[in-house]
């Protein structure tokens, strides 16, 4: 939970300096009451009743026991709380206080009480724990907090505080890092002030009084530095309505100029600056010129330049953005207002690379008296701002002007699809939630003409406090959204959803190749992330030279190493293991958005692929990918033997296939891959490897034997021959002991299960059968096949139920259909359980690695394909919702794709030769930060966009915390075998057959 400082502006009830003092952190001066006496005005709790509810860490945690409040054996990060009926309006001048006692394993350092209203308002006041001396301690809020002037707010209010209705009360944790927590609490009071509290408010309010002075200075300082207008100042950019009384004013700070890559042009003046590791390795040569930074140095040779990425521009005022005084608004005719409140949300939207220059796009969220009505001319004027405008006008067409708010989806429907849908949210940054109301009318417009075509009404759907069920329980959405169906509307067309009060959407299609052509770009961005070859046209726009190839110098050798003995991230011991032994190793796909590297695993996309060719070869057969054709076999199974090829290169004499190809590391900056520094090692073969390798062999070698039996007679003795290394490799490894202590050791096994499956229905030889039922979960009474860390057989299932009716048992067949039906089921339920219905089969799936960007509906999809049960592919549409337009954001997470796609996904070939990122990209997406936030994946809030984002990022809800800018790894890097659940979701749905109408 983050709260939000409290705004003196709020209070009314004190003088001013009092009323700011809360305004600084709980670190100036902490007041404890255990050795004074207590002089209690009232209780708010004597802890005589259980805890009503609690949640997060502290769900079945925190308990009351023998009228003692006991919260041990969790974390800090959690709550627990009460709803009562009490008037504390005549006691704003006293204090808060507990009761409290800290136990031996209690690391948090403070505790905090929050108060709701019937207004919905939420004081919170912070507590320091006191010592762990097994004594209970009277303790009172940091800085001597009254009730009238809280140390903060959880949701911003311009309203003065209400203390008259006060409707429940929680005790919540510090969230502070997830330490252990321990402590009781007997009694929750309101006391007097005593002296040492009333000189701590007084203190405090010095501090504040002094931090006002300094900041106004400050103010006037900005205000001389950046006050004038230029080119460089602040534009606005749009405006609009996101509720019927709510203006967003849209304003951006800074631009940035791309990188720029070619030949280097030296100057007699340049000077070179070389940067190195902790070893002494020469990282990056920088050229300076004219005293300035101009680029770096690339190649062999340092011949070629990457100039650097900059940010150009003056920021905005914020403090002046802030003020609602700064803003004047007419409508029609009308007199001119000030909004009764303003809010602001501050993103990074651009970001140098290897620099801390930013660019920002702000929303300004204006809160009027009274609602616009359309067709209204609405004129902003904001002189006080150091914008290059002034003022701005707009005229309020809902059907043409379109709203943050309204959320579509921007790849589309066919006509046959069986739900379709748009949501309506918007999350006021430091504003808070818009409430939405109960009942919503909208329309879908032609988007050419505008002719209205379907009618219809929607409405709250999921509020703001309902929390959803997913890794953890909470909400995710920091504002209600509301739900708008129209999945009886069918016509062909493109269109936008219009909200009557709001405006409108992006635009979206209805047509029968929507899942087609989505289809089709995401497949796309396998070939755009290709290694060993030219791309460019009349393939594609984006152009990359060949690179990472052996017949160009480029250095690629064996080493020793197995990537089952520590893993594949083990640089250090793959690099020790080379052997000097050339190795013709190239192809495959680059990993990620650099291209290291090249992994076996990777083909787990191409058996998804080869899962969709196989079920819908007819249609598939023709099916044109703009590839380069070396032969006359399909596209899909062309771009499958290119990167089978790849390993196949690798394969030792023995049959053994290892992980694939790996450097020492990540790039070096600014490096592009056809200059790549580093050379590549061929891990060693291990059984994990070959088993993974196999089972694509097995199936592709049946799909290529149509049309072009020698290779596929090649490839599935290569895949026969893989598979006996990797029986002998796992049976060496298990007599010596090894095998249990290695955490893949399921993942191995699972690979087994499915090459053994593979080779039986290519061979149809019953040896391959009686393997795979040594380890499948089909032989289980109630067979699951998620398991994590034990079995993950959801693929295994369905290729034997897809199995032909002469081959496999009939008993295994049905249980496999059930057990995928039962995980389709499981699908169905998690989507019910939160506002955009995110759909996965297993509830605790961490909310990270394409969790939000991929739809992983492909348990449903299978059971649609095996029952024919329509609310399967009810589920199946609507999982896609999110990632394709359907999300706070309004962005599709597969470039290329929709009206709104990401535009800078981590792609470096791109970025730094000034490119813009190829079609068919889709990163990992959003994070729970409250979940994962350790520095691997933090580090840009903590070092660059933390002290320049508004509320900071770790405050803005899940669902809206992605930001587009194409350097940050956790969130925009991507890996090709993550794009699985797509190519399996959205190939069934281009591919499937037409819904029949009596469904």
């Amino acid at each position: 939970m983050r709260l939000r400082k409290f705004n003196p502006r709020w209070c009314t009830l004190l003088p001013t300096l009092l009323a700011v003092a809360a305004l600084l952190s709980p670190l100036a001066s902490k007041q404890s009451l255990a050795d004074d006496a207590v002089k209690i005005r009232s209780v708010i709790s004597d802890l005589d009743q259980p805890f009503l509810f609690a949640y997060s860490a502290w769900n079945k945690k925190a308990t009351v026991e023998d009228g003692k409040a006991v919260v041990r054996n969790t974390t800090n990060q959690g709550g627990a709380g009460f709803n009562l009926t009490l008037d504390l309006s005549q006691q704003g001048d006293a204090s808060p206080a507990i009761l409290v006692k800290s136990g031996k394993a209690n690391q948090m350092k403070t505790v905090r009480l929050m108060l709701m209203n019937a207004a919905g308002q939420k004081p919170v006041w912070w507590f320091p724990m006191p010592p762990a001396d097994d004594a209970w301690h009277w303790v009172t809020p940091v800085n001597g907090a009254s009730l009238e002037t809280p140390n903060a707010m959880e949701v911003e209010t311009s309203e003065p505080l209400s203390l008259k209705q006060i409707t429940q009360w929680q005790i919540i944790g510090d969230w502070a890092g997830g330490v252990p927590t321990d402590f009781e609490i007997d009694i929750i009071a309101i006391v007097d002030a005593n002296q040492q509290m009333i000189a701590a408010r007084q203190s405090y309010a010095q501090q504040i009084a002094a931090k006002i002075t300094a900041e106004r200075a400050a103010e006037e300082q900005l205000r001389k530095t950046y006050g004038e207008r230029s080119a460089l100042s602040p534009k606005v950019t749009r405006a609009s309505l996101v509720a019927p009384n709510r203006i967003a004013l849209e304003i951006q700070a800074g631009k940035m100029t791309n990188a720029t890559y070619g030949r280097y042009q030296p100057n007699d003046e340049d000077q070179l600056e070389e940067r190195k590791n902790d070893s002494g390795e020469v990282t990056e040569l920088i050229v300076k010129r004219d005293g300035r930074v101009l680029g770096s140095l690339i190649g062999e040779n340092r011949e070629f330049l990457v100039t650097h990425e900059k940010v150009t521009g003056n920021p905005l005022l914020e403090f002046a953005a802030d003020d609602r005084a700064s803003y004047s608004i007419q409508i029609a005719d009308g007199d001119t207002v000030e909004p009764i409140k303003v809010s602001r949300k501050t993103r990074v939207n651009a970001w140098a690379h290897g620099s801390n220059d930013v660019a920002l796009h702000h929303t300004l969220y204006l809160e009027l008296p009274d609602s616009i009505k359309p067709g209204s001319k609405v004129k902003l004027t904001f002189p006080a701002l150091n914008t290059f405008e002034t003022e701005t006008t707009f005229v309020f067409d809902p059907n043409q002007l379109r709203s943050e708010s309204v959320h579509v989806h921007q790849i589309g429907y066919r006509p046959d699809d069986p739900i379709k849908r748009a949501f309506v949210s918007c999350w006021l940054g430091n504003g808070g939630s818009l409430n939405q109301p109960k009942t919503i009318a909208f329309s879908i417009i032609d988007d050419a003409t505008g002719k209205v075509m379907f009618r219809g009404e929607g409405g709250l759907h999921f509020p703001s406090t309902q929390t959803e069920s997913m890794a953890r329980t909470a909400n995710f959405n920091g504002t209600d959204v509301a739900k708008l169906e129209f999945s009886e509307f069918s016509q062909p067309g493109r269109y936008r959803v219009v909200v009557d009060s709001v405006g409108c959407s992006f635009p979206f299609e209805i047509a029968n190749d929507v899942w087609t052509r989505a289809w089709r770009t995401q497949l796309r961005g396998l070939y755009h992330n290709r290694s060993g070859i030219k791309i460019g046209p009349p393939h594609s726009d984006f152009r990359k030279p060949r690179d990472m190839h052996p017949d160009d110098g480029y250095r690629v050798t064996q080493s020793t190493y197995r990537a089952v003995e520590a893993g594949n991230e083990a640089f250090d011991k793959l690099v020790a293991g080379d052997t000097g032994e050339p190795v013709n190793g190239w192809g495959g796909y680059h990993d990620a958005g650099d291209w290291n590297p090249r992994r076996v695993t990777h083909m787990r996309v191409t058996m998804a692929m080869l899962e969709i060719y196989e079920q819908f070869s007819d249609r598939l057969n023709t099916f044109d990918l703009n590839i380069p054709k070396s032969s006359e076999m399909p596209d899909i199974l062309a771009e499958a033997v290119f990167e089978f090829s790849c390993f196949h290169r690798l394969q030792h004499a023995n049959g053994g296939v290892g992980m694939g190809l790996e450097s020492k590391g990540d790039p070096l900056k600014f490096e592009v891959s056809w200059h790549n520094s580093f050379a590549s090692y061929a891990y060693a073969p291990d059984y994990l490897a070959s088993w993974c390798y196999a089972s694509v062999a097995a199936r592709l070698s049946r799909l290529l034997e149509p049309f072009d039996p020698k290779l596929a007679a090649e490839y599935l003795d290569s895949g026969k021959r893989a598979f006996d290394f990797a029986e002998s490799d796992f049976a060496k490894d298990k007599a010596a002991g090894l095998i249990d202590g290695r955490d893949n050791t399921w993942i191995a096994i699972d690979y087994r299960n499915l090459a053994a499956l593979e080779l039986f229905r290519t061979t149809k030889d019953d040896v391959y059968h009686e393997r795979f039922m040594e380890n499948t979960s089909l032989k289980d009474d109630l067979p699951n096949l998620f398991r994590y860390a034990i079995a993950v057989q959801r693929d295994h299932a369905f290729a034997y139920a897809s199995l032909p009716d002469e081959l496999g048992d009939k008993n295994l067949k049905r249980k496999a259909v059930e057990a995928i039906e039962r995980l389709a089921e499981n699908a169905l339920t998690y989507a019910s359980k939160n506002a955009f219905n995110l759909t996965c089969c297993d509830q605790f799936k961490p909310q990270f690695l394409g969790f939000y960007s991929t739809a992983d509906a492909y348990d449903l999809t299978r059971a649609h394909a095996l029952t024919g049960k329509t609310k399967y592919l009810y589920g199946a549409v609507q999982a896609t919702q999110f990632q394709s337009g359907c999300n706070p954001n309004n962005v599709v997470y597969t470039t290329g794709l929709g009206a709104n796609p990401l535009q800078n996904v981590f792609k470096l070939d791109a970025r730094f030769t000034g490119q813009k990122v190829p079609e068919g990209l889709t990163p990992y997406g959003n994070i729970d930060f409250q979940k994962w936030n350790d520095n691997g994946i933090s580090w840009p809030i903590k070092w660059h966009l933390g002290k320049v984002t508004t509320p900071n990022p770790y405050a803005w809800p899940t669902h809206e915390a992605y930001w587009d800018l194409g350097g940050w790894p956790m969130l925009e890097e991507f890996t090709v075998d993550a794009w699985a659940p797509n190519v399996l979701v959205w190939g069934y749905l281009a591919m499937r057959n037409e819904l029949p109408t009596s469904q």
